[in-house]
This record gives structure tokens, C-alpha cells and sequence, in this order.
């Protein structure tokens, strides 16, 4: 996932972002190549993948930004696609397993946002609110944004390297 991503911004020199939930940072790729790192904040339960709507979990998978917002309740924000298909499809499968409650819906409007790294969030990403200004600036609607733990970050980012 994050190795797609990461081609795609360098053969098409465009921007990226890959967020790695257990160090707790966002990467912006330029052409390619990280260009900036930043600090953020998660979800209550960040480390784990989202579920269900009010699980305090921040989701993992591929998505691009749908829409910017240069005035939100968090100062500027990032909406991103979630859910998208492979999350619908978890959700089922894991509904019908009975890891979710019943009556739990999907959830959504998860965002990369400003209004501080430290706070906890409902699931979304945040950071402070200079570097979230810089993050606003360089994206567009569509950048691609790839959110992963440590391990699938790991083996994505190093098969990456060894392509270029």
C-alpha cells in the first residue's frame, strides 16, 4: 500500500502523505522522497484499526483527501474517504463475526486536522496547528494518504526503497 503510493508520487511527481500510527507521525512525500515529518496526535484507541463509529480508533488503508477546509471546529482540516470499500467490507464481516455491537453504525468524517498533536481525538489525526497550515498548503483535493502501523509501514517503505 504505502510502496504504491510512494511510486505513484515520484514517477508522477506529486505529493503523498503516510501517516505511521505507532510513531505517531505523518510523512509528506514530494516526488517521491520524504519531504517533511510531523508529529501527530490519534484516536483514543489510535493503535488500533477502526471498527465501528465510536471505537476512538483511527482507520488504516489507503485513501486521498476529498475535501479541504480552510475553517473547521479543529482551525484547518483534510476530510479523507473513509470509509471507503475495504472498510464497508470489514465492517460487515466483522459485524456478522459479532466483534462489533449490533446496534454500532460505520462512522466517518475522519480528517488529518489542526487544533493540536496532544489532544486525543474520536479517530482522526491531528496536528499543531503551524505544521497542519504547512500540511493544508502543499495538498490538494485527491493527494493520496496512506495510514498503516508499524509493521505494514516497514515492509512498504523498504520494498520502496529497493525499487528506486
Amino acid at each position: 500500500m504505502v510502496d504504491d503510493i510512494i511510486v505513484k508520487s515520484r514517477d508522477k511527481e506529486t505529493v503523498a502523505i503516510v501517516v505511521n500510527k505507532s510513531e505517531r507521525s505523518l510523512t509528506i512525500y514530494k516526488g517521491g522522497i520524504p519531504f517533511r515529518v510531523y508529529s501527530v496526535g490519534l484516536g483514543r484507541n489510535g493503535s488500533k484499526d477502526k471498527l465501528y463509529a465510536g471505537d476512538g480508533a483511527t482507520p488504516e488503508g489507503r485513501y486521498h483527501i476529498i475535501k479541504k477546509l480552510a475553517n473547521s471546529h479543529y482551525y484547518k482540516a483534510l476530510l479523507i474517504n473513509y470509509p471507503n470499500e475495504e472498510d464497508r467490507r470489514q465492517f460487515i464481516r466483522e459485524k456478522r463475526l459479532g466483534n462489533i455491537p449490533r446496534k454500532a453504525g460505520m462512522g466517518g468524517l475522519i480528517e488529518i486536522h489542526g487544533g493540536g498533536k496532544d489532544n486525543m481525538t474520536y479517530g482522526c489525526i491531528a496536528l499543531d496547528n503551524k505544521p497542519m497550515d504547512e500540511v493544508f498548503n502543499l495538498v490538494n483535493v485527491g493527494t493520496p494518504v496512506a495510514i498503516v502501523g508499524a509493521v505494514d509501514y516497514e515492509n512498504s517503505i523498504a520494498a520502496a526503497i529497493k525499487g528506486l
